[in-house]
């Protein structure tokens, strides 16, 4: 099945409503099973602010609006707690005789409902086109819906299923798009606010509403197929903003009465920020979304149960709990340490200092799924990295500082040892020793250094090290068979 015949529905409601091509007759045909759940729906609301409670009329709606779907409309055990205010009713709302039903608001108890059953032919005809497209792309969201499911169900691996999904999402994403453009709204809110003249932009509107809650849908059922590289739904966001909103309030209000350094401060709030600037024309993935979201979230919660303020290398820790990966960070954060390495009173302490924080780091725990930065290396990896390199150069250091002291104590000597051999002698005598294990030194390196500084021969006052070297790994037959004379010699003297 493909992905354009499931949203063939939405291509048709599309084409019809930009070129009014739906006929009254269609309209009408369209809308007359749904003759016994059509009502006007006056939205009232009490004012308290009267010595005897008055009412107005905030708005007339249909039941088949779109926005009409979360009101409760079989509220008519709520007739008796409404029933005083009938006649104030009478004198507001010119009733047609027809069958009168009472609701309450879900939540808002000074609103309630009068509910005025109406014909379908009573409806106005520029009211029906908006009706008829929301009662289509209803029924097309369920056919889609069961059709998206029976696919993922025959579907024989995960791959398959993931590869349908993204597609249907790809496709919905492109749809929505699309109506953006055609819409052109100000804000997101506009997205979702139908206007009173019922025209196409209106059935725009409808139509974006049931792509975005076909996009929701899939992330519901089939969130670990999604591609999080893709737009989250700007219903989600504004269903989410209310909340993060004030949690981003709260966050910024205590980080502001706290002493902080400046650039931790601007750490802090960086994965904030896109959250608190999104505009309708800034997109932002599923992975972003939902990582800004949970920083939010978690930020608020730190703040909240923690009374005293935290260290800098606790904040530190902090961020790399929550995987903030920026290069920014990774300097605040090798910054504190080095001014702990920097307390240091000898450069044994020190690497002492980086192996424990080299341990700590290698076993940092996070429950954070996802890194900030997707594109940039775990933020653990990068300091992991930085202090074994920081070892490695202060090892180096050691080793060559260690190497000008025994140079220097050789340099004290005024005669060199003078030996009988040459330098090829020397260099082959030499290695002898170390292969047969009477030099227990294991960098021939330094032996070498060694022997060049504290010995001469009758050809050579200054021997090179890099001449002894490459003699020890080219030794000539000539000089092997001079060397094993001179040894015979010994062997010959230690017989006594």
């Amino acid at each position: 099945m493909k992905i354009t015949y499931l949203l063939d529905c939405y291509d048709t409601v599309f084409r019809q409503t930009t070129t009014s091509s739906i006929s009254k007759e269609t309209l009408f045909e369209a809308l007359k099973p749904f003759e016994n759940n059509s009502f006007r729906v006056f939205e009232i609301e009490i004012q308290n602010n009267s010595v005897e409670n008055s009412i107005k009329i905030n708005k007339t709606i249909h039941s088949l609006h779109p926005e009409i779907q979360p009101l409760e409309l079989k509220s008519i055990f709520h007739f008796e707690e409404y029933l005083d205010y009938i006649p104030k009713l009478n004198a507001l709302v010119k009733f047609k005789g027809k069958t009168i039903y009472l609701a309450k608001h879900l939540t808002d108890s000074n609103i309630f409902y009068v509910c005025e059953k109406c014909p379908i032919n009573a409806i106005p005809a520029r009211e029906r086109n908006l009706l008829y497209t929301h009662q289509v792309l209803k029924n097309g969201n369920l056919t889609i819906k069961r059709a998206i499911k029976e696919k993922v169900f025959k579907s024989r691996s995960n791959v398959k299923i993931q590869h349908f999904i993204q597609k249907t999402q790809q496709a919905l994403e492109c749809q929505l798009h699309q109506l953006i453009k055609v819409i052109a709204p100000k804000n997101k809110s506009e997205l979702y606010e139908y206007s009173s003249e019922y025209n196409k932009i209106d059935c725009y509107k409808c139509q974006f509403y049931h792509l975005e809650k076909l996009l929701i849908f899939l992330k519901c059922e089939y969130e670990e197929y999604l591609n999080d590289k893709l737009m989250v739904p700007y219903r989600t966001i504004l269903k989410d903003e209310v909340e993060l909103t004030a949690k981003i309030q709260f966050v910024r209000n205590s980080l502001l009465a706290m002493e902080i350094n400046k650039e931790l401060l601007k750490l802090l709030f960086d994965p904030i920020l896109k959250l608190n600037t999104l505009e309708l024309k800034d997109k932002i993935s599923y992975y972003q979304y939902n990582y800004a979201k949970n920083y939010v979230l978690e930020l608020a919660h730190c703040l909240a149960t923690n009374s005293t303020d935290f260290t800098q290398l606790e904040w530190c820790n902090w961020l790399m709990m929550m995987r903030v990966n920026t290069f920014q960070c990774f300097d605040f954060i090798t910054a504190q340490l080095k001014k702990e390495f920097s307390n240091c009173v000898s450069e044994n302490e020190k690497l002492d200092l980086l192996f424990d924080y080299l341990k700590i780091y290698n076993q940092f725990k996070t429950n954070q799924a996802t890194s900030y930065q997707e594109n940039l290396p775990e933020i653990h990896f990068q300091i992991y990295t930085w202090l074994e390199e920081e070892i490695a150069f202060l090892s180096r250091k050691k080793e060559v500082a260690k190497l000008i002291e025994n140079q220097n104590e050789y340099s004290g000597f005024v005669d060199k040892i003078h030996v009988d051999f040459s330098v090829a002698q020397l260099a082959c005598f030499v290695d002898l020793l170390i292969k047969a294990g009477i030099i227990k030194n294991n960098n021939r390196k330094e032996v070498l250094q060694v022997v060049a500084q504290t010995v001469k021969t009758d050809m050579t006052e200054t021997i090179s090290v890099d001449s002894l070297r490459s003699k020890c790994y080219n030794i000539e037959t000539s000089t092997s068979e001079a060397v094993a004379k001179k040894i015979e010699k010994i062997l010959e003297l230690t017989k006594g």
